[in-house]
């Protein structure tokens, strides 16, 4: 909803950088279906309690002037060539078609010694960001120098591949 965004805005400030937030904004476009039964549309919505999600976005990353904000779906995305990112972190749609898509919008333009995150990884609850991520891992194993899992509130995982 946009604390992370606010977070990484933050840090990126001290080294004059931007981040890019891809988002439709809309909770009922995750489908996914987590192992209980319980959809990820309705997990937004409870959070939200009757607020858009754009509203509980714009309200967590005010005050940010680094922050660029592309309200689409990121299958739509595509960067120009040239562009070059150092950090890129997937925290959006569940489903494994939406993971690796969103791999590959920021991979290509990672640099050298760039990290890529993964949010929700080995997360029982999302089993196909595992898979996605698992998969991507193997395929990209020879331009990956280091892999961390960090483990953060609720035993949530995100899985860090760093770019040769």
């Amino acid at each position: 909803m946009g604390r992370g965004t606010a977070k990484l805005a933050k840090f990126a400030q001290k080294y004059d950088k931007k981040v890019y937030a891809i988002d439709t904004f809309d909770p009922c476009l995750d489908k996914t279906v987590s192992k209980s039964g319980v959809k990820a549309c309705d997990v937004y919505q409870a959070f939200l309690k009757g607020r858009s999600m754009l509203e509980a976005y714009q309200e967590s990353t005010r005050g940010f002037d680094n922050i660029i904000t592309i309200k689409e779906d990121s299958k739509k995305i595509r960067f120009p060539e040239e562009q070059r990112f150092v950090f890129g972190f997937v925290d959006g749609c569940h489903q494994l078609e939406y993971v690796e898509n969103d791999f590959y919008v920021i991979w290509p333009h990672l640099v050298s010694g760039g990290a890529f995150g993964f949010h929700d990884y080995k997360f029982d609850d999302w089993p196909e960001v595992t898979q996605a991520a698992n998969r991507l891992r193997h395929k990209h194993e020879k331009e990956i120098s280091k892999v961390y899992e960090i483990e953060g509130k609720y035993n949530i995982l995100s899985l860090l591949l760093i770019k040769k």
